[in-house]
């Protein structure tokens, strides 16, 4: 009998420990997060890139949104991590200043397998994905153009 209890708690002390020792490790060295980008340009119906939109991502690792600005080529990036998919608002707040006011507009972008743009090696480096979104703005009273691929 006593035999049996020392073996149930030799048991019960060998498991404890294992968990102690993974959970140290992955405070200690952290586990890795996959990372994601999305990349585009933001261009009027007629292709010539804005520059100043607004453009705000939700959800992802902090669902508060981030907010960027695109820059005189009409490109932006975002770099995050922890999400396969977010919202993104695409905004004009410059009105006129920009060339035009132009209607804001708001997608969903997931990422799947096919966007994985480089693959970890298990514990030790995070999967990367990428995602290229060109985003095509209309003024009030203009028709946007036929999307095709990846234009938003």
């Amino acid at each position: 009998m006593k035999k049996t209890i020392i073996k149930i708690f030799d048991k019960i002390i060998l498991l404890l420990l294992g968990f102690s020792g993974i959970l140290y490790s992955c405070y200690k060295y952290g586990m890795p997060v996959d990372e994601y980008e999305i990349t585009g340009t933001v261009t009027d119906v007629l292709r010539v890139p804005i520059n100043n939109i607004r453009i705000v991502k939700q959800g992802g690792f902090s669902e508060s949104g981030d907010t960027l600005y695109t820059n005189a080529q009409g490109k932006y990036t975002f770099n995050f991590r922890k999400s396969r998919g977010v919202h993104l608002k695409v905004e004009d707040i410059d009105g006129e200043a920009n060339g035009g006011e132009f209607l804001p507009r708001e997608f969903d972008v997931r990422f799947s397998d096919a966007d994985l743009v480089k693959k970890g090696r298990g514990n030790k480096k995070p999967d990367m994905y990428s995602k290229t979104i060109d985003v095509i703005l209309v003024r009030e009273g203009e028709y946007p153009p036929v999307a095709s691929g990846q234009n938003h």
